[in-house]
């Protein structure tokens, strides 16, 4: 496999610039169904292979039926369930669905502050990305730390599967991504 240079410097230059929306950076008002679908297709635009769908009303209504991503209320849907949208579609590249479910499952159990979490794997999941797609500086571990609704840290264990999740998800991109450039 031979990669362009040209090539291979502007991929790396996306992903440096790719960014993940924050919950903060959401709508604060009640969304009908395709707009969550752009949305979330626009935020993970950077993942995308050629043809792929992220994410379908389909995907959404399975995703709801499997108690993965909350019902919405009158067919609106809020900034949690575009966070938890995104969250799924990213990890869905390594985990299955209910491992997906599983893990946001411990997280609430475990009195984990979700929209932290959320935001902070984004950050995590964008610097793996760099990283990977720079070439020029050594990989590290993506760190997250989880904290409780007071920003105490918990659940350390749990922090760990996290930094594992994001940097899997990373290096399944970057395989991805790369083998494109190849073809």
């Amino acid at each position: 496999m031979t990669l362009d240079d040209d090539e291979a410097r502007e991929l790396a230059r996306r992903m440096a610039c790719a960014h993940i929306m924050r919950i903060d950076e959401m709508p604060c008002i009640e969304l009908y169904l395709d707009q969550v679908l752009a949305l979330v297709s626009q935020s993970l635009s950077f993942m995308a292979l050629p043809g792929e769908e992220l994410l379908t009303g389909s995907m959404v209504n399975n995703y709801v039926k499997q108690r993965v991503v909350p019902a919405p209320q009158r067919r609106r849907y809020t900034r949690r369930h575009v966070a938890t949208l995104i969250f799924v579609c990213s990890f869905k590249r390594v985990f299955s669905i209910s491992q997906i479910r599983d893990l946001y499952q411990v997280c609430v159990d475990r009195g984990v502050n979700v929209a932290a979490t959320y935001d902070a794997l984004a950050g995590s999941l964008e610097d793996a990305l760099a990283q990977r797609f720079d070439g020029t500086v050594p990989l590290s571990t993506p760190t997250v730390e989880l904290t409780d609704a007071e920003g105490a840290p918990v659940a350390p264990d749990l922090a760990r599967v996290m930094e594992a999740g994001v940097e899997a998800v990373a290096d399944k991109v970057f395989v991805e991504q790369t083998l494109l450039l190849g073809r």
